[in-house]
């Protein structure tokens, strides 16, 4: 005769079994790696003067699973200066910078909710700087972070540089004047012209000069004319006092 198991045995088997499903669950599993990338690349421009600006860019190849990242890009205080607000990250995310004067500026970025983690060629960050002294201008990523959709994480050192040569910005020259000299003047025949053989430039024969001949004969014409009027006035006097005397003395 068959006896049923007991409520013990029971329960015992059913603890067995969701143990063992629990284990081959755990080992059927599918793993999640590591978030990768194959190569981090620092780019910045070769050359550029004072006062311009220098544009940063940080970007990835090859990129697994990136949920989120935090990447270091260091300047040299000395020659640029971080633009407040410049950085540019993938959209489709949350991003912060911050800058750190001594020389480093920290981008933190992470994808929102359920959205995938990026894959393939990424740009990470694209920073902006100003150029305030002449110098090379060495930039570089020594320390990132990647995270993946599953929080695994995985860390770079050293992962790229770029150096940009900052030359000083070129004062412009004036072109040559012509200066005007005091000394006579050459004639095409080789010879000297000597002051007064043109006229204008001999003292003698200023207007001035000659105005004032002009003036002297006037004057002279006006005095001759008055004193003759002075001598005919005078002589009418004297007839007229003569007259008087002769109608007196009758």
């Amino acid at each position: 005769m068959h006896r049923p198991p007991s409520h013990g045995r029971l329960r015992r088997r059913a603890a067995l079994v969701g143990g063992l499903a629990l284990a081959a669950a755990a080992v059927f599993a599918p793993a999640h790696a590591a978030p990768s990338v194959t190569d981090v690349e620092l780019s910045a421009p070769a050359t550029v003067e004072v006062g311009a600006e220098i544009t940063v860019t940080v970007a990835a190849t090859g990129v697994v699973d990136l949920y989120a990242y935090d990447v270091a890009v260091s300047y040299d205080p000395d020659l640029v200066a971080f633009v407040a607000d410049s950085a540019v990250t993938p959209g489709g995310g949350f991003a912060e910078a911050s800058d750190d004067p001594s020389g480093t500026v920290a981008v933190a970025h992470t994808r929102l909710g359920t959205s995938p983690g990026l894959e393939g060629d990424v740009t990470l960050a694209t920073l902006t700087f100003t150029a305030v002294a002449d110098g090379d201008a060495a930039f570089a990523v020594p320390a990132a972070t990647l995270v993946g959709a599953d929080a695994e994480q995985a860390s770079l050192t050293d992962a790229a540089a770029a150096t940009t040569t900052i030359t000083a910005v070129a004062v412009p020259t004036d072109p040559p004047t012509d200066v005007p000299t005091d000394g006579p003047t050459t004639p095409a025949d080789g010879g000297t012209t000597a002051p007064g053989d043109d006229g204008a430039s001999d003292p003698s024969s200023s207007p001035a000069d000659s105005s004032g001949g002009s003036l002297a004969t006037t004057g002279a014409s006006i005095a001759w004319v008055a004193g003759a009027a002075l001598l005919a006035v005078a002589a009418g006097v004297v007839v007229l006092l003569v007259r008087r005397r002769a109608v007196t003395s009758r």
